[in-house]
């Protein structure tokens, strides 16, 4: 991943090598479960946990219908 914050336009097809084998290019990645990209920016972070809230939060609601579902205890 190539990091910067620079405005003026970047040449974003470097080809680095490691032990003469190509390394890909990502432009994010996830490190100690935070999303980074590589303007430094949070976006794809915040993206993924909304999406994952949403999910559960889904859920929660399915489980707590009133004709049938978990009661009110047992949702606490």
């Amino acid at each position: 991943m190539l990091l910067s914050r620079r405005k003026r336009k970047e040449r974003k097809d470097l080809e680095i090598y490691l032990n003469f084998c190509p390394l890909t290019q990502v432009f994010s990645l996830k490190y100690l479960g935070i999303i980074i990209d590589s303007k430094l920016t949070f976006r794809e972070h915040i993206k993924y946990i909304t999406e994952k809230c949403s999910k559960l939060i889904f859920a929660l609601s399915k489980s707590a219908k009133i004709n049938r579902g978990l009661s009110q205890d047992a949702l606490k």
